[in-house]
This record gives C-alpha cells, structure tokens and sequence, in this order.
C-alpha cells in the first residue's frame, strides 16, 4: 500500500516542477525527497523520472502518476472533512436562521428535546440557509420564505410585524401607522445582528439615516439616553419590552411583516418532528 505521503510529495514535485523547490516547500531536504521519489517506484514498479546529470523531470508515466496523485489526495480530504463532519452532527445540532427572534424562540425548544448534544446557531440569508441544509451544514433552518424543494420538511412557525418607537414629541408620533418612506429622513437606531431585517431596512430607507449599532449593549445604551427612534417587533412587545414614555406605531408596508418557516431534510424528519410539533406548541402558549 502506498503511503498518502509519497503520493503528497509526488503532487508537490509536479507543482513546483523540480525536486529541489518541491523539498523546500516541504520543508524537506533534496535528498529526502529523492529517496522518497526512488521508494514510489519501487512500490509502483515504474520509473517515473527521467534523470540526467543536470537535472530530473517527471516523465509520461509520472504526469499519469500525478493525476492518481491528486485524485487520492482529494478523496483523502473528503473522507477527513466528511468523517469529523459526521461525528460533529452526532454531537451537536446546527441551526441557522434569517432573523434572530424565531431563532431565539426555538434554540431552547430543541436544548429541551437534544438534552445531551450542543447547540450551534448562525442568521444567514435564506440562499445560504437553504444550500448549508442541503449540504448539513444545517440540521434544521428557519426561513421567512416557504420553501419549494420537495426534499425539505417544513412547517409553518409563526409571524413577525415591525413596529418603530418614537419620542411623544416626534412629528410622527400623532399617527395610527406609519410607512417606510414616512420614515426617510429619519434618523434611525437599529442592530446590526438582526438578519433579514437589515436588508428590509437598507432596501427602504436611506443609507445615511441607519445608524447600526453592532453591540447591543450599546444599542441599547443609545435608546435610553437618546430620543433616537428605533425599531421593535410585535413579538418583543408581547414580552413587555415596551417604553412608557414613548410611542410604539406599526409599520404599515407589506413588507414589514413576515411569516416564518422551520424546515429540515425530509430524510431527517423523523429525528427533528418532536421539534416542529413543540416549537408550534410553544407559539400558542405565548399568545
């Protein structure tokens, strides 16, 4: 059996093409390097150089070598990447999301339910939550969009309205609603982690009036010392995170609002179904 070492080294000799820049890449010395090259032929029972006195060169049948080389060497990474990944989603359950509040919803439902594994959480956008599911880089995956591949399982989750906080004395603070484009113009406080919120946000207002703040505590700073407007959601304010001193108005467009969906492969539906069935549960608690 070949060693995936020599096989390392011989891909090494074609890329840098001469044994002397391959071994310093290596970090090897010149004649390491050739007694490893002379023991592969010995193994494979074929010359694969060509040797003068001034230089030696992979003939045709060590170009041949290299591509078996290089095809070993991928499917050893692969079995590497793939096995440790394997292992990995035997201990931990991965979830990503588009938006943090589902996200901060369900993460505990699924620590009730996987008592003995970690959890690992990530906001992306639906494209990457989609592709990682694909691929299990994801076990499950919220999205605010409803999924049309036929090999993903998903469920309806719940829903979210934004709402924008304003000082009494803010010229918009008189109305039932309001919309994005009266907010133009506007100063607004927002965090920076609030997935894809921001991209709603940066959509509909202006650039220059976003001022994102990457730390929450310093979000949160910014509110109570500033008369700053700044964005809430209804299912924050069903948790009593409401200002008394200020006033709370919905967003009227379309898309301040958003339904949200949990969906993971149909093959894993099985192991995560007490998820989807406890995460709906849970929802109807809180109403």
């Amino acid at each position: 059996m070949i060693e995936i070492y020599l096989l390392e080294q011989l891909a090494a000799v074609a890329e840098r093409g001469t044994l002397l820049k391959a071994a310093e890449a290596l970090y090897l010395s010149q004649p390491a390097l050739s007694r490893s090259m002379k023991k592969l032929e010995t193994q494979l029972g074929v010359s694969l150089f060509d040797r003068d006195n001034s230089k030696i060169t992979l003939n045709k049948t060590g170009q041949y070598a290299v591509e078996y080389a290089r095809r070993i060497l991928e499917l050893d990474r692969e079995m590497c990447e793939g096995v440790a990944d394997f292992d990995r989603r035997q201990r931990t359950v991965s979830v990503g999301a588009c938006a943090p509040f589902p996200l901060g919803e369900l993460t505990p439902v699924i620590q009730e339910r996987f008592v003995e594994m970690a959890v690992t959480t990530e906001l992306a956008d639906d494209g990457k939550l989609l592709s990682g599911l694909r691929n299990r880089v994801y076990q499950l995956v919220i999205l605010h969009e409803m999924p049309e591949d036929k090999a993903l399982f998903f469920q309806h989750y719940l829903e979210e309205k934004l709402f924008i906080v304003l000082p009494k004395a803010h010229p918009l603070s008189g109305r039932k609603s309001v919309s994005f484009d009266d907010l133009r113009g506007y100063k607004v406080l927002l965090g920076a982690a609030i997935g894809f919120w921001m991209d709603v946000c940066r959509r509909r207002l202006n650039a220059e009036d976003l001022l994102i703040q990457n730390s929450m505590e310093a979000l949160n700073d910014l509110i109570e010392a500033s008369s700053l407007p700044h964005f809430i959601s209804d299912r924050i304010i069903e948790r009593g995170f409401l200002s008394p001193d200020r006033v709370t108005i919905p967003i009227e467009d379309p898309d301040a609002k958003t339904t949200y969906y949990i969906a993971c492969l149909n093959s894993e539906k099985k192991k995560y179904g007490a998820v989807f069935s406890a995460a709906r549960e849970a929802v109807l608690r809180n109403r």
